[in-house]
């Protein structure tokens, strides 16, 4: 049950990437296309680009995290196998939901709250931006979950190891 949890909360966060990185792309475009092309640049598309990358940023880091993929030290986890490296890898998964949850979760919470109670707006298209820092704690939950399914069954999760994917791939390249 928890890997089809995990499955779907991996299929819509590869979906909100993708929407926000499609937003990104197009309103960048239409800024070119009307500052250059026009000679009339778009008035929204500096903000509505701007609030894509913060999505994009913090659902991305959500996303990296449960597919261990994120930036780590991780030469001591290299030289660990078997029970150790499980122990190793809850130890971190711990840490990481310990900080998640102070600092995501319930800060980026307050954050969305305190936006809300002073109606706080954004300056070209007048949207609360308590929807903008909404991607805060959304980010914050996801990679609360993804945290305590590396607790619960860190053998599920795969290191990335970068270098064996790359030969791999060349490989595979070189065969074909």
């Amino acid at each position: 049950m928890f890997n089809k949890l995990r499955t779907g909360v991996d299929r819509l966060l590869q979906a909100g990437l993708i929407l926000c990185f499609t937003v990104l792309s197009l309103c960048v475009l239409w800024q070119v296309f009307t500052r250059y092309a026009l000679n009339a640049p778009s008035t929204f598309t500096e903000e509505v680009s701007r609030f894509a990358v913060i999505w994009l940023s913090l659902l991305g880091t959500a996303y990296a995290c449960g597919q261990l993929e994120h930036m780590a030290y991780d030469m001591w986890a290299a030289k660990l196998s078997g029970p150790a490296l499980l122990r190793h890898m809850r130890m971190v998964a711990f840490i990481v939901l310990l900080f998640v949850v102070a600092v995501f979760v319930y800060g980026g919470g307050k954050l969305v709250l305190r936006a809300h109670e002073v109606e706080q707006l954004s300056a070209t298209l007048e949207v609360p931006m308590s929807w903008v820092y909404a991607c805060i704690p959304l980010a914050g939950l996801c990679m609360t979950f993804y945290q305590l399914a590396i607790l619960a069954a860190p053998e599920r999760f795969k290191l990335a190891d970068e270098v064996e994917d790359a030969i791999e791939h060349a490989e595979k390249e070189i065969a074909a």
